[in-house]
């Protein structure tokens, strides 16, 4: 007899900003309609098959939001709007955007919708480009669509109305966009129940996962990630927090329970990641059980599981079993992901068509029919994404999911069991004394740090948090209780591995921005929650400061400057590093048009200059009340800042983050055709040989009118004797 555990993991990132309420992206609504709902209607059709699911507390609670509609992302806003009311920004925004599902099997298999992204054609358009092809009426089925597609075919089939909306196909009317809106708030709302109903019958067990996704072994420990990786480089901060890594697995149960009426038997730690540091916090949590990837069993019996010209494995019983691991004492069940028939299902048989897949993975199981173990059933466990892999199949997966449950259920020999229930009949036999720190991604940790950027962002991480700890103890008396608590909640959220997994090269999506900014908003947030101004570096994009492909050139040799607000001659400037802006702004600011429209800066061995130049238009409405601030991220937050454009003459000052203003006025700034400014090194608190970063903003009263560059910082060194011989030589 062969069990096989199916072990669905579904998961998103924590999208909500606790202090608004706003949610930035739409996939965790989506992805409901479609994945979650549809994984658990399909086991109705086969009450036979059982299978494990592992629900992240953080995502449970965003679908709960939903279901109380109080989570409104930005996708849903724009879809509200009545497409004739869209401003060009709006427009923009769903040009680039409402396309964003797998084209082959959710876009182009639906005429109009196939019409639309033949026109919008992003290889050759950009936004501004495709806009005067895109009629009100284009926009409005563009707004149906992109809501529609996603819908499950089993919620199809079984609504006459969206069945009607599918063949109706294009001239959708508001009445059918609101139809589309609330039926998705209608589906949200039976997923959770109907989870727990399949639960309550025992055909599915659901797991759970750490409270916000976060890396247990980097919280506990980040030097656990050279054990496999001795050279890899670790933040220049060390992160520990490994009360916070017991919060999250705590908080787990907590949530857990609330839903499904009783405490999990099992966990998947986030990216199956384990060390031996996390054993002890699971098992005092109450958990009998975990999982993770056969390369973390191989490793942490220094074996091998051998795999045979096929990619079978050959080594049935090292690797089809469960086992148990003892550290200090503490004791937990774990059973390991079969990595090659996970993958199969998670990236490869989407390109085969139904028969041929499942045949595929039939005989693959049934070639294990002769393996011995000793009297006790081959555990298989099959564990991957339970979400985003079904873009990629036609049908969202039904078709091939149907077909391999029925194929199952009439194999005799063949049984799909619930992890927990093949535990308690088949307790392990074999303990583990010790567990390889890594995840299911090449047995090590890489993935979520070592990178510039991911070891930038547990810098800034490790910088927030020992501010909550320094406030803690600093105004303990002063503050309220739920203000300590929601600070605390931004640094937990911000400890998920999403945003580090996007860091980096390894991985690509169109939305990397957007999961930078939402990792240095939750930093940020714990600033503003003790009313106090965050560090300004938390603005600069972590991506783009590592990026080579910056929006700008680097000064090539020492200026000679004459300040006066006009570009004396061709050469004053022509060895400045330069950014122009119009080819650093999205669609939006390219059309509105923005009042800067280029910098220039350069040094010699005692000075910085920056010269800026400008719409006279469009910058003429912020003569009288705008302010230029050139803010340095590094080495120390510094700003040079102008009281008003208006005086005569002209000046600015110099604040300090650590010591603020320091009393002086500074003369060296000119506006006339451009803005002219010098200030020394010195004054800036600045030495050779140190990298300076900066960013320049357009204010009117608290409002950034602009910033250049938009999305990263201006990087330079400065300079020694040496700068020019050096460039020279370069």
């Amino acid at each position: 007899m062969i069990k096989i555990a199916f072990y669905w993991h579904q998961h998103q990132p924590y999208y909500k900003d606790n202090l608004t309420g706003e949610y930035s992206m739409p996939w965790v609504r989506l992805h409901g309609i479609k994945d979650y709902i549809g994984m658990a209607l399909l086991l109705e059709e086969f009450s036979e098959i059982r299978q494990t699911f592992n629900y992240v507390p953080c995502l449970l609670d965003q679908l709960k939001d939903y279901e109380e509609n109080r989570a409104i992302d930005l996708f849903w806003k724009l879809t509200k709007i009545p497409a004739e009311d869209l401003t060009e920004s709006a427009k923009f925004y769903i040009l680039d955007n409402f396309f964003s599902a797998n084209h082959q099997n959710m876009i182009e298999i639906y005429p109009r919708y196939r019409e639309l992204l033949k026109k919008r054609n992003f290889r050759r358009k950009r936004p501004q480009d495709a806009l005067k092809d895109f009629s009100t009426k284009d926009f409005q089925d563009l707004q149906v669509w992109a809501n529609l597609t996603w819908y499950h075919p089993l919620i199809v089939q079984r609504d006459s109305l969206l069945s009607a909306l599918f063949k109706k196909g294009e001239g959708f009317t508001e009445e059918d966009k609101e139809f589309v809106l609330s039926k998705q708030i209608n589906v949200i709302r039976q997923i959770i129940p109907l989870h727990k109903r399949l639960q309550d019958l025992k055909q599915i067990e659901i797991t759970t996962s750490p409270y916000y996704h976060p890396i247990l072994p980097l919280l506990c420990n980040q030097e656990s990630a050279r054990i496999v990786l001795p050279k890899l480089s670790l933040p220049e901060k060390r992160f520990v927090a490994i009360e916070d890594a017991k919060i999250q697995v705590e908080r787990a149960v907590q949530t857990y329970e609330k839903y499904f009426g009783q405490k999990p038997r099992g966990m998947w730690p986030s990216e199956g990641a384990v060390s031996d540091d996390i054993i002890p916090i699971l098992a005092q949590a109450g958990f009998r059980w975990l999982a993770s990837d056969e390369e973390i069993l191989a490793y942490s019996l220094d074996s091998q599981i051998i795999r045979d010209d096929y990619g079978d494995v050959v080594t049935s019983d090292i690797l089809y079993k469960p086992y148990r691991i003892n550290i200090k004492g503490h004791d937990i069940n774990i059973v390991f992901r079969d990595h090659n028939l996970s993958d199969l299902i998670g990236f490869q048989y989407s390109k085969y068509n139904v028969d041929t897949a499942v045949s595929d993975f039939i005989n693959r199981i049934n070639s294990l029919k002769k393996c011995n173990n000793n009297g006790r059933p081959l555990l298989v466990p099959i564990i991957l994404d339970g979400e985003n892999a079904w873009e990629h199949y036609p049908n969202s997966g039904l078709d091939f999911l149907r077909k391999l449950y029925e194929v199952i259920s009439k194999d005799s020999d063949l049984e799909c069991i619930r992890i927990g229930d093949y535990l308690e009949a088949y307790p392990p036999e074999q303990t583990l004394q010790h567990i390889c720190p890594g995840s299911w991604i090449g047995h090590n940790l890489a993935t979520w740090i070592g990178h510039d950027e991911k070891n930038t962002a547990w810098n800034f991480l490790e910088d927030t948090r020992s501010f909550i700890m320094n406030q803690r103890e600093e105004t303990k008396h002063l503050l309220a209780d739920n203000t300590m608590s929601s600070a605390w909640e931004e640094i937990f959220i911000a400890e998920g591995s999403d945003w580090f997994w996007w860091f980096g090269d390894g991985h690509f999506t169109h939305y990397k921005d957007e999961f930078d900014s939402l990792f240095r908003l939750h930093l940020k947030n714990v600033y503003k929650l003790f009313n106090v101004d965050h560090p300004r570096i938390l603005d600069a994009p972590i991506a783009a400061r590592t990026d080579q492909r910056k929006p700008y050139t680097l000064p090539k040799r020492f200026l000679e400057v004459k300040l006066d607000g006009v570009v004396s001659n061709y050469f004053e400037w022509l060895d400045a590093g330069i950014y122009t802006a119009s080819k650093d702004m999205d669609a939006m600011h390219r059309t509105s048009g923005q009042p800067i429209d280029g910098v220039y800066f350069g040094f010699n061995i005692d000075n910085l200059f920056i010269r800026v130049d400008f719409n006279r238009e469009l910058f003429s409405q912020y003569i009288e009340s705008g302010k230029f601030v050139i803010t340095f991220v590094q080495p120390a937050e510094v700003q040079i800042y102008t009281t008003t454009l208006m005086e005569k003459p002209l000046r600015f000052r110099i604040k300090n983050k650590e010591h603020g203003y320091n009393g002086r006025d500074f003369y060296s700034i000119f506006f006339d055709k451009v803005i002219e400014l010098s200030c020394s090194f010195t004054d800036l608190g600045f030495f050779p040989g140190i990298d300076a970063e900066f960013f320049i903003e357009l204010m009117k009263d608290a409002e950034v009118i602009q910033r250049v560059p938009l999305r990263t910082v201006f990087c330079f060194s400065v300079p020694s004797k040496d700068f020019e011989r050096m460039m020279w030589q370069v």
